[in-house]
């Protein structure tokens, strides 16, 4: 037996490593019958023995034989050594991940506050607005510097007891609601309504001239540049290295948006986060959206972008969760509108080719 052992030590071995990964792959957790089925494997193994110590089978017969015995009890004993280490892996992993669980319960409040989510505009109930009896010392606002207000309007918002620029600047969504409703606007409220709001806070802080009502002497007329207040930025032929940035990445610019904006030759983040005061303003009345590029911050997103990183806004955008930002898979690469031929000024007509 000794003899055998030495000589086919390395056979033994590998029985031994191959019942430990079988009872280690078959582990299938603690069972109370598992030494049932050792039963029939540890006949066979006693009738084995028994033939081995008897010398039933001599010479060629009986060196198999042993060998065989061998070989069949080094399997086994892998297999049961498998059993139990596989067998202990699963306790210590139970006991490992159970500890944390029960303290992590302890500590959650069972129905942890939630903060309310934000209301968006459509959902704020209206909050009707408590006007003045009459103007401050007297003199009341000129309400028609503000955009979409004109005399007949600006009689009606009196009439509420609206008379200055810092009690439109000041009305919360829910005012506003409740007082374009009462000038008419059932429903679908016109496409400019914020424009009030932002307009008298720029009459407010400074930023938008207003003349004063009663004679005073009208301000200067502002120059346009191609039909439009501000300056016109400076734009790139083509996108730089023949790639574009998306645009689209930016909240408030979509593929329509997009386009127009290549159309002017503005193809990269950087160029927006250049923008001026002046040229954001030129743009924004180009777009048709005048004061949407400052109340979206479309040159602090640029910025973000142009420096390799992104917005809370760009990575829905990366995710597919922003419908207005998807396009056809080139990234806006080939998606420039055709701007329209600029008008030629009254009593001018456009040279003729000779």
């Amino acid at each position: 037996m000794w003899y055998l052992v030495s000589q086919f030590w390395l056979w033994l071995l590998m029985a031994l490593v191959l019942g430990l990964v079988v009872g280690w792959v078959t582990f299938k957790g603690r069972d109370e019958n598992f030494w049932r089925g050792l039963i029939p494997w540890g006949i066979l193994l006693g009738l084995g023995t028994l033939i081995a110590v008897t010398r039933l089978f001599k010479d060629g017969g009986g060196f198999w034989v042993d060998l065989g015995m061998l070989l069949a009890s080094s399997y086994f004993v892998g297999c049961f050594l498998g059993y139990l280490l596989r067998l202990r892996k699963e306790e210590s992993d139970v006991v490992a991940v159970a500890a944390p669980v029960a303290a992590a319960v302890r500590e959650v409040p069972v129905e942890p506050a939630k903060a309310a989510p934000a209301k968006a505009d459509d959902d704020i109930p209206e909050e009707a607005i408590t006007g003045l009896s009459g103007p401050r010392n007297g003199k009341a606002d000129n309400l028609t510097c503000i955009y979409g207000i004109d005399d007949a309007v600006e009689t009606k918002l009196n009439g509420f007891g609206i008379y200055h620029h810092d009690q439109i600047a000041s009305m919360s969504p829910g005012q506003r609601r409740w007082l374009f409703r009462k000038l008419g606007y059932e429903g679908r409220f016109p496409s400019w309504w914020w424009r009030w709001k932002y307009d008298a806070e720029q009459i407010v802080a400074g930023k938008l001239a207003c003349p004063p009502k009663g004679g005073a002497p009208a301000a200067a007329p502002v120059a346009l540049v191609d039909g439009h207040a501000g300056a016109k930025p400076k734009g790139l032929e083509a996108p730089r290295g023949g790639k574009a940035d998306d645009l689209k990445r930016i909240r408030g610019i979509g593929k329509q948006n997009e386009g127009r904006l290549h159309a002017l030759g503005i193809w990269h983040f950087d160029q927006v986060a250049a923008w001026s005061a002046d040229e954001a303003l030129w743009v924004g009345s180009y777009l048709a959206f005048p004061g949407r590029i400052e109340r979206e911050e479309w040159i602090a997103q640029a910025k973000v972008l142009a420096a390799g990183k992104d917005t809370e806004f760009s990575q829905r955008v990366a995710k597919g969760l922003v419908a207005t930002s998807a396009d056809s898979g080139d990234k806006g690469q080939a998606n420039a509108a055709k701007l329209p031929t600029p008008k030629q000024p009254a009593g001018k007509k456009p040279p003729t080719k000779k």
